[in-house]
C-alpha cells in the first residue's frame, strides 16, 4: 500500500507542476490542460534529460534531478508571468477541474493497479523481454543503452518508452519488482483519464466523459457476451481467446483492457496516453476547429509546435503510429476546409505542413535514430478474407452509434430523387456482389461507412463536430487498410498480417472509442423524442454487452487465485525457483552499474533470461529468437548461442578465457537451467573463481 501511495503521489506531483505549461497548450474549454498535464510533465522530462545525456553533457544519473529542477523553475516562471489568467483560471473552474480530472486519473490507476494485484507476475508472453529493458533503463548513464539479452551492443529497438516509465521508478523509492507493475497501471490510468478528458471536452456532459474513459480502457469486445452465453456465467472465461478472433487466430486483435491486464509492458501499450495527448491538442475547439493548420505566421508555427513533437514522440516510442497518427493530424489540421476538390492547394499545404511535422520530429530524436536500424521490410498488398461476423465481434459495439448517427446524418441533409435512389440501389448490389466474390463484406461495411463519414463530415460547416466525426473516418481507412495492405515481417506467410492487423485495431479503437461517446450524445440530442428509447437502448445493450469481458475474466481471476494478491512481480520466483531468486535478489541488490553476467540461453516466452531480465544487467545471450528478429536475423546471434555453450560445457577455464574475455563476463551463474542444459564436468571449472553467492542449487562466481 505504501509503494502505491507514493506512486500516486509523484504521478500527481508531476500533474501540478506542469499545469502551467499545459495551460498554455490547451484552451480553458480543455480544462488548461490538467487532464493531460500529469503525461506532459513525464513526457517532457524525459526527453530533455535523454537529450542532455545523448549528446554528452551529463550522465543520466546527474541529467535526470537537473531537467526535473529546471521543469519546476520554467513552470513556476511560467505561473508568475500568466498569474492573472491562472488566477482567473482557477476562481471559475480550477477546483472542479482539478477534483473532476484527478478523479478520472485515480479511479484508472486504482482499477488497474488492483487488476494486476490479482496476476502480478513479471512473467510468461514477452513480460521478460519488457522487464529487462525497464530494468536496465533504470541502471543506465548513457544512451543508447547496453542491450541487456546482447551484452557489449546497443539496444536496436524502440527504448524511449520504456524510458519514461523507468525514469517515474527512478524519481520514486518504489522497487523494480513493484514499480513495473505500477507503470502498467499508470499506462492504464492516464489512459482513463485522458479519454474522459476528451470525452469532457468534446460533450461538456460529466457522464459521457466517464463513458468515454471506460469505452477506450474498460471494455472489451463482444467475444465477452459470447463466452458468457456459452458459460452460462462470468466463471472460467477464456481470458486469450477474445483477442484472437480475426482469421481464426492467425491476426492479433489486442485492445487497451487486454493490454492492460496483460502486463506485457509494450510500445503500442506505453505509447497510449501519448496517442490521447495528440487528440487532445487537435480536437481543442479553441486551437483548431475554426481554421485549416497551416502556418502563416511566425505564431501558427509556435501553435503547431506541440503538434509536432507529440506526433515525433508516438511515432519513436511506437513506429507503427506514423501512418495513422499522420492521417489523423492531416485531416484534423484540414478540417475547416471544403471535400471538394478532393485536390486543392489549400489541401496540399496541410500535408507539406504534416510532411514538414515529420521531418521535424526526425530531427527531434535524431539521437535515437542515429543508431537505430530498421529491421528490413516493406509493404505487400494482398486481399483479404475477414470473416464479416469476426469483424463485428471486435468492432461492432464501438462502430454502432458512429454507424446510426452517420445514416441519420446522410438521411437528413441528402435529398435522393428518383434517379438518385435508383443509382445508390444498383451501387449497393454492384457491392454485395464485389463482396460475395471477393469473399469479404467487410468491404463493403467499411465502404459504407466511410462514405457516410465524409459526406456527413463536410455536409456540416461545424469545425468543432468535424473532429469526432474525421476520427471515425481515420479508423475506417485504418480498417480498411488491413485488407488490402500489410507491412512485411519475419513471420510467414500464414501470419503475414498478423502485426499489422495487430497494432492498426488497436489504433483504430482508441479513434472509435473516443469518437463513440459522442456520437451518442449526438444521436440523442438529434433524434426524435420517441426514437431516443430505442437509439439509447441498442446502445446501452452493446455498451453492456462489451463489459461481459472485463467482468468475466476479473470473476475468473478472484475464483482461480491461491496466491494473496500483490503487486510484486516476482513473488512467483519466491515461490517457485526460490534458490534462482535469492541469487537474483542479492545481484539487483549489491551489483551497481551494468557489469555482464553469464547465464544459460534457449527459447523465447520461458524462464531463460531469467537473471537479466529480473536484474537489467547484460548477458551474453538472452532471447536469440527475439534478437534476430530486432537485429535482422544478424549471424552473430546463432554465434553468441553456440559460445554461451561453450563457456559452460568447456573443461577448463583456459580453453574459455579468451571468450569471457571478449564478452567482459564478470559474474557466472550456475542455477536451476545451467545444471539441467550443460550436464558433466564443465560446470566444475568455475569453482576455481570465487563465490560471491550461494544457496542451494544456484551460485555465483565472480572474475
Amino acid at each position: 500500500m505504501g509503494a502505491l501511495v507514493v506512486w500516486w503521489l509523484v504521478v500527481e506531483g508531476l500533474g501540478l507542476v506542469s499545469l502551467p505549461l499545459t495551460a498554455r497548450l490547451f484552451s480553458a474549454r480543455a480544462d488548461g490542460g490538467y487532464g493531460f498535464a500529469k503525461l506532459v510533465g513525464l513526457l517532457g522530462i524525459s526527453y530533455v534529460s535523454w537529450v542532455v545525456t545523448s549528446i554528452g553533457v551529463l550522465p543520466f544519473h546527474v541529467a535526470l534531478p537537473a531537467t526535473v529542477a529546471a521543469f519546476v523553475v520554467l513552470n513556476a516562471a511560467l505561473a508568475w508571468s500568466d498569474r492573472d489568467a491562472l488566477a482567473r483560471w482557477w476562481h471559475e473552474a480550477g477546483p472542479r477541474a482539478v477534483v473532476t480530472h484527478d478523479g478520472f486519473w485515480t479511479v484508472g490507476f486504482l482499477f488497474f493497479a488492483w487488476q494486476r494485484s490479482l496476476a502480478p507476475e513479471i512473467f510468461g508472453a514477452e513480460k521478460y523481454m519488457d522487464f529487462a529493458f525497464f530494468n536496465t533503463l533504470t541502471r543506465t548513464d548513457v544512451f543508447p543503452p547496453e542491450d541487456p539479452w546482447m551484452a557489449g551492443q546497443p539496444f536496436n529497438y524502440y527504448y524511449f518508452g520504456y524510458l519514461m516509465l523507468a525514469n517515474l521508478a527512478r524519481l520514486t523509492p518504489v522497487a523494480n519488482h513493484i514499480a513495473y507493475n505500477l507503470c502498467v497501471a499508470t499506462v492504464g490510468g492516464l489512459g482513463f483519464a485522458q479519454a474522459a478528458a476528451i470525452g469532457l471536452m468534446l460533450t461538456r456532459r460529466q457522464l459521457l466523459a466517464w463513458v468515454t474513459g471506460a469505452a477506450t480502457m474498460l471494455i472489451g469486445n463482444l467475444d465477452g457476451f459470447l463466452q458468457f452465453l456459452e458459460r452460462g456465467g462470468f466463471h472460467g472465461f477464456d481470458y486469450w481467446r477474445s483477442s484472437r478472433i480475426v482469421a481464426k487466430g492467425d491476426t492479433i486483435n489486442e485492445f487497451p483492457y487486454f493490454t492492460a491486464i496483460h502486463g506485457d509492458l509494450h510500445p503500442h501499450y506505453i505509447v497510449l496516453p501519448v496517442s490521447l495527448l495528440l487528440l487532445g491538442l487537435l480536437l481543442d475547439p479553441e486551437h483548431f476547429g475554426r481554421r485549416d493548420g497551416v502556418p502563416r505566421r511566425p505564431a501558427d508555427v509556435w501553435r503547431l509546435l506541440p503538434v509536432a513533437f507529440v506526433l515525433a514522440s508516438m511515432i519513436v516510442i511506437s513506429p507503427w503510429e506514423l501512418p495513422v497518427g499522420a492521417m489523423v493530424v492531416f485531416l484534423l489540421l484540414g478540417r475547416a476546409q471544403p471535400l471538394w476538390p478532393l485536390v486543392s492547394w489549400a489541401r496540399l499545404a496541410v500535408a507539406g505542413t504534416v510532411g514538414a511535422m515529420l521531418v521535424l520530429g526526425y530531427v527531434f530524436y535524431l539521437p535515437f535514430y542515429a543508431h537505430f536500424t530498421a529491421p528490413p521490410g516493406g509493404v505487400g498488398h494482398k486481399f483479404a478474407r475477414t470473416s464479416l461476423l469476426e469483424f463485428l465481434t471486435v468492432f461492432g459495439a464501438l462502430l454502432a452509434p458512429a454507424a446510426l448517427l452517420l445514416a441519420g446524418e446522410v438521411r437528413k441533409r441528402v435529398t435522393l430523387t428518383r434517379e438518385v435512389q435508383q443509382l445508390v440501389v444498383a451501387l449497393g448490389a454492384l457491392a454485395t456482389i464485389v463482396a460475395y466474390l471477393a469473399g469479404n463484406a467487410v468491404y463493403v461495411v467499411l465502404g459504407l461507412l466511410l462514405a457516410a463519414g465524409l459526406a456527413a463530415t463536410y455536409l456540416t460547416d461545424d469545425g468543432e463536430r468535424r473532429g469526432p466525426l474525421l476520427l471515425v473516418v481515420a479508423a475506417t481507412v485504418a480498417l480498411l487498410a488491413c485488407e488490402v495492405v500489410y507491412i512485411k515481417d519475419p513471420y510467414g506467410d500464414k501470419l503475414y498480417r498478423m502485426n499489422t492487423v495487430f497494432k492498426l485495431y488497436f489504433q483504430s479503437w482508441l479513434l472509435l472509442a473516443v469518437a463513440a461517446p459522442w456520437c451518442v450524445g449526438e444521436l440523442l440530442a438529434r433524434t426524435a423524442a420517441r426514437s431516443r428509447p430505442l437509439v439509447l437502448g441498442v446502445c446501452a445493450a452493446l455498451f453492456l454487452a462489451s463489459c461481459c469481458y472485463p467482468i468475466g475474466i476479473t470473476a475468473t481471476r478472484l475464483g482461480g487465485r491461491g496466491a494473496p494478491s500483490t503487486l510484486d512481480g516476482t513473488a512467483y520466483l519466491e515461490r517457485e525457483h526460490a534458490d534462482d531468486f535469492a541469487a537474483i535478489k542479492w545481484l539487483r541488490e549489491t551489483v551497481r552499474g551494468l557489469p555482464v553476467v553469464l547465464e544459460a540461453t534457449g527459447n523465447p516466452y520461458s524462464y531463460y533470461a531469467r537473471v537479466s531480465s529480473n536484474t537489467g544487467l547484460p548477458t551474453v545471450m538472452g532471447w536469440g529468437n527475439h534478437e534476430g528478429l530486432w537485429r535482422g536475423h544478424d549471424r552473430e546471434v546463432g554465434q553468441r548461442a553456440q559460445d554461451v555453450a561453450k563457456l559452460y560445457t568447456a573443461a577448463t577455464l583456459d580453453e574459455v578465457k579468451h571468450l569471457l574475455d571478449r564478452y567482459r563476463v564478470e559474474y557466472v551463474v550456475v542455477g536451476e537451467l545451467e545444471r539441467k542444459d550443460h550436464k558433466g564436468p564443465g560446470l566444475e571449472k568455475f569453482t576455481a573463481l570465487p563465490v560471491v553467492f550461494s544457496q542451494g542449487g544456484t551460485t555465483i562466481y565472480r572474475r
